[in-house]
């Protein structure tokens, strides 16, 4: 979903705001946004059609905030967990306030 969809679904439904993800690859240094849309998550696009990555989290917090955005999850996705369950891929959610 492109940043401007986004807006403009916000500004549309105010009341109506879709579920977003900030999402965290374990050992990685960027973040991104991905977007519920009809129980599928869509990532965040720029106008360029490019995935849109973010060096901190309070650069993720700023941008969701002037959108109108309050809380979302933060997903930690680690690809494998040597200690962990025998899945090739686990996933911790944590609901959070911006």
């Amino acid at each position: 979903m492109k940043l401007k969809q986004l807006k403009y679904w916000i500004q549309s439904h105010p009341e109506d705001i879709p579920h977003c993800y900030i999402v965290a690859h374990a050992g990685g240094v960027q973040y991104m946004v991905e977007v519920e849309v009809k129980g599928q998550l869509e990532p965040l696009r720029d106008d360029h059609d490019q995935m849109m990555h973010f060096e901190t989290i309070e650069r993720v917090s700023d941008s969701l905030r002037k959108l109108g955005i309050e809380k979302v999850t933060l997903r930690l996705m680690d690809p494998y967990d040597e200690f962990g369950p025998a899945t090739p891929a686990t996933k911790e959610d944590m609901e959070i306030r911006l």
